[in-house]
């Protein structure tokens, strides 16, 4: 199981809007057809305009947990030195990781967030 299918529980998006954002992805490099998008979701198929929605509505939470993130900066709730390691731990990773290394960060990652947030 990948990092971002560990962490979507504990996130603002639902794990169909996870797989819905990763197969648009898909689409737009091409690697995948509209279609087949929209009809690959565990959940089963959906019609486009559905998939639409879903894609939609996850582009909105990662908005929204985008501006949540800059509120806690302005209001010093948390620090930007923070975020950066963060996002720096993430970024940097291997994309396909073992599961006992992905359970480690998991981890690592939940220590450092209860720790960045005052």
């Amino acid at each position: 199981m990948s990092l971002p299918d560990e962490l979507v529980g504990t996130s603002s998006m639902t794990r169909k809007q996870l797989e819905s954002m990763i197969a648009y992805l898909r689409v737009a490099r091409g690697e995948l057809k509209l279609k087949e998008a929209a009809g690959q979701l565990s959940d089963g198929p959906v019609s486009i305009g559905s998939y639409y929605r879903t894609v939609g509505q996850a582009r909105k939470n990662i908005r929204e947990a985008l501006v949540t993130v800059l509120i806690g900066l302005w209001i010093d709730v948390i620090r930007l030195e923070d975020i950066r390691r963060l996002f720096d731990l993430v970024g940097t990773g291997s994309r396909s990781i073992s599961e006992e290394d992905s359970a480690r960060l998991i981890d690592v990652l939940n220590v450092l967030l209860d720790r960045m947030v005052v």
